[in-house]
């Protein structure tokens, strides 16, 4: 019992990699189109916010110069603030794609509207506090450890923990999800299934990553519909371990 307990609990490369395929084809355009359309509600927001600051005109300019490593002290910790709140506001959002994933699992019916179902749920502050957690740690570290460090070891080494972080971070949020655990033990939990696993979850990453950005050569709209990919491989290497 013990040796299929620990077999099931295992990542199997091939076995993972079918079932993302799987479940990626039962839910690539739902989420595809889910991803498009906050896409563009972000772009939107974003331009509409600019003009309270800049001129149309002076943002491509501003963009093409943007690095925020060489921001003061204070326009980093402005910067990493920005970055947490954006991605904790969005991450709902996201979170809802993998209900998608969950429901063709399953054999459901997959609905657009699933990007939704987490808003008005007890799960909602713990998507947004894990994923403000995670931020702070893997951008935190990019962002301020050249402070401590001379270059380009400071930020190599920053880069490097960021890496970790988002690794052994991996499937967190569908802990929260799926599992009903509060942020932290998800946190925890994620770190300890991955790193029992750390080989074969970096290298299903990898092949999810470079899959997921394939669509990039389809007039780079293709993007929003192979990007699911990665999120698709995410909830696999979940369902795989748990």
């Amino acid at each position: 019992m013990e040796e299929l307990n620990k077999k099931r609990n295992s990542l199997e490369i091939g076995e993972v990699i079918n079932n993302t395929l799987e479940i990626y084809k039962k839910t690539a355009l739902q989420a595809g189109m889910a991803i498009l359309s906050m896409y563009f509600v972000l772009v939107l927001l974003f331009f509409i916010g600019s003009n309270f600051f800049f001129k149309m005109e002076e943002i491509p300019e501003l963009m093409k110069n943007f690095n925020p490593e060489k921001f003061s002290l204070n326009g980093r910790m402005i910067y990493l603030t920005i970055i947490t709140v954006f991605l904790s506001l969005v991450a709902p959002f996201m979170a809802g794609i993998f209900k998608m994933f969950q429901d063709a699992d399953h054999e459901e019916e997959i609905a657009f509207s699933s990007i939704f179902a987490y808003i008005n749920s007890p799960k909602y502050i713990h998507i947004v506090l894990a994923t403000a957690t995670i931020s702070v740690l893997s951008n935190g570290f990019n962002l301020f450890l050249k402070d401590f460090f001379s270059e380009p070891f400071g930020t190599l080494i920053g880069v490097v923990i960021s890496l970790i972080v988002g690794i052994l971070t991996y499937i967190a949020i569908p802990l929260i999800l799926f599992k009903d655990f509060n942020f932290i033990n998800a946190i925890k939990e994620s770190s300890k299934q991955i790193g029992a696993n750390l080989f074969s979850a970096i290298v299903l990453m990898i092949i999810a990553f470079v899959l997921s950005f394939i669509g990039i050569f389809a007039f780079c709209v293709g993007i929003f519909f192979t990007i699911p990919f990665l999120y698709a491989m995410q909830y696999s290497i979940y369902k795989r371990l748990n």
